[in-house]
C-alpha cells in the first residue's frame, strides 16, 4: 500500500465532495441516524469553501494513485479547528484516517497553533479512539439540533455586513473566549448567511449559519431568536446548530423553544484549553 498525503486542489473538488457525502453517509446509515450529507452537491458546499479559502489548510490522501480522503485545517483566529476528515469507505480501518489526522497535528505544531479544536460523532467510538490516542482530549459533549422556523421575521434581526465585525469580534470574545472575526469576515466576503441582532441600537448576537458556522449573544434569549429567525431563510440542512450540554441551561433553553435533538456530539481539543463560557454555538470545528 503506497500511501502519500498531498495538497488538497481544486480541480479534486468533485472526487472529494463524493468521498464526503460516502464516507459520512455510510456511518450515519450503520448507526441509524439522519444523514448529514444526504448527496453528493451538499459535500460539495461542505468542500468547496474549505478548499478554496485561504485560512485553511488542506491535504488529499493518495493511495496507490488513487485519491481516497482529505482532512482540512483552519487557521482563521486564535484557536484552530480540524476537519472535515473524510476516508472513502472503501478503504477505512487501513490507517488512512489516523495518517490524514497526524498530519492535522504536525500543521498545528508547525504553525505554532496553542488551542485546537473538533466536534467528533459520539456514535464513532473508532475516531473517538484515534482522536484521543493523538493528544486530543474530551472537553464536553453537545447537542446537534434541528433548528424551528420563527414563526415571523424578527424586525431586530437584519443580514450581517462587513460592517459589524468589531461587534462580532467583540461578541465571540465573550462567548467562545476568544475573537472570530477573521472566520467572521471570509463568511461575509463568501455571501454566506449569517445574521446580527439588533438592540437599541446595541448588538447583542450574530449567527452565522449551517454547521460549519458559529454563533454568540449576551444571552440564550437573543441566541435562540437569531436560530429560529435563521431558520425561516434557510433550508432545515442548513438551519442545524450545535448547542454545548456545559453551558448551564443552554441546552434546556434550547429543548422549551421546541430545537430538535438530532444526535450528541462530543468537544475535543489538543494543546491549551479555555472554555467557553458565554451563550454560543459553536462550529463543526470547534
Amino acid at each position: 500500500m503506497a500511501l502519500e498525503l498531498v495538497p488538497a486542489t481544486a480541480e479534486e473538488i468533485p472526487t472529494l465532495s463524493r468521498i464526503c457525502h460516502e464516507a459520512f453517509s455510510a456511518l450515519h446509515d450503520r448507526c441509524g441516524v439522519e444523514r448529514d450529507i444526504p448527496d453528493i452537491a451538499v459535500g460539495e458546499m461542505i468542500i468547496t469553501p474549505v478548499v478554496k479559502r485561504p485560512d485553511y489548510a488542506g491535504v488529499m490522501a493518495v493511495l496507490d494513485g488513487k485519491i481516497v480522503g482529505s482532512n482540512f485545517l483552519l487557521h482563521a483566529d486564535e484557536v484552530a479547528g480540524v476537519g472535515p476528515i473524510t476516508v472513502d469507505p472503501g478503504v477505512q480501518s487501513k490507517g488512512i484516517g489516523r495518517a490524514l489526522m497526524q498530519w492535522a497535528v504536525d500543521e498545528v505544531r508547525r504553525r505554532g497553533i496553542r488551542q485546537t479544536r473538533l466536534f467528533q460523532e459520539a456514535i464513532n467510538t473508532t475516531s473517538l479512539s484515534l482522536y484521543t490516542s493523538l493528544g486530543f482530549d474530551w472537553r464536553d459533549s453537545a447537542a446537534l439540533m434541528q433548528a424551528v422556523p420563527a414563526e415571523s421575521d424578527d424586525p431586530t434581526i437584519r443580514p450581517i455586513t462587513a460592517d459589524d465585525l468589531p461587534a462580532i469580534a467583540q461578541l465571540s470574545r465573550e462567548t467562545f473566549g476568544f475573537s472570530r472575526e477573521n472566520d467572521a469576515a471570509q463568511w461575509i466576503a463568501l455571501e454566506l448567511p449569517g445574521f446580527i441582532r439588533i438592540l437599541d441600537e446595541r448588538p447583542v448576537g450574530y449567527l452565522f449559519a449551517t454547521l460549519f458556522g458559529h454563533a454568540g449573544a449576551i444571552n440564550e434569549v437573543n441566541l435562540f431568536a437569531l436560530a429560529s429567525h435563521a431558520a425561516r431563510h434557510l433550508p432545515p440542512p442548513l438551519a442545524r446548530f450545535i448547542c454545548p450540554m456545559a453551558i448551564p441551561g443552554l441546552y434546556r433553553f434550547a429543548l422549551a423553544a421546541g430545537h430538535r435533538t438530532l444526535k450528541v456530539l462530543s468537544y475535543m481539543s489538543l494543546g491549551d484549553y479555555v472554555a467557553p463560557r458565554g451563550a454560543h454555538f459553536p462550529s463543526i470545528q470547534g
